[in-house]
């Protein structure tokens, strides 16, 4: 099983490492900073807190992430009205800007790691690693972090 892990972790990384290329030439982005742009842009007015929560990481990164994003110009965070203690983000219009860009990007590399994989493979694949999203979600939802 070891192996196995080993493996989603270098995908998941070499994605990142394919983004950063590719993002580069369009935008400043990092192939890192997509997942949360994509979010932001799913949930406009998410807080911080939520962001987190939602991408499995800790609150520091978010805040240093929509700090580096809202520098670019791709969100705002704005004070929750009805607690100050909370910041929403929304994304801007270079955010919807760039948004295509982001997709066909994360549409290139399912081409690239699906080589060769029938549809019938995708599609097991895909309810595969769903359920494996859904147990991870499950157990992040249960430790209540």
């Amino acid at each position: 099983m070891a192996s196995f892990l080993k493996n989603i972790n270098m995908v998941s990384r070499s994605a990142t490492l394919f983004g950063d290329t590719e993002l580069s030439k369009a935008s400043p982005l990092k192939g890192y900073q997509s997942k949360y742009l994509l979010t932001v842009c799913s949930n406009p007015g998410v807080s911080q807190d939520d962001l987190a929560r939602m991408l499995f990481v800790h609150k520091s990164n978010v805040a240093r992430q929509i700090a580096q994003l809202e520098a670019e110009g791709y969100v705002e965070r704005r004070e929750d009205p009805s607690d100050r203690r909370i910041s929403r983000v929304f994304p801007t219009a270079a955010a919807e800007g760039i948004l295509p860009v982001i997709r066909g990007v994360n549409a290139r590399w399912r081409e690239v790691i699906c080589e060769g994989f029938s549809e019938e493979e995708k599609k097991t694949l895909y309810d595969l690693t769903e359920r494996l999203y859904k147990n991870a979600v499950k157990y992040m939802e249960e430790k209540g972090d």
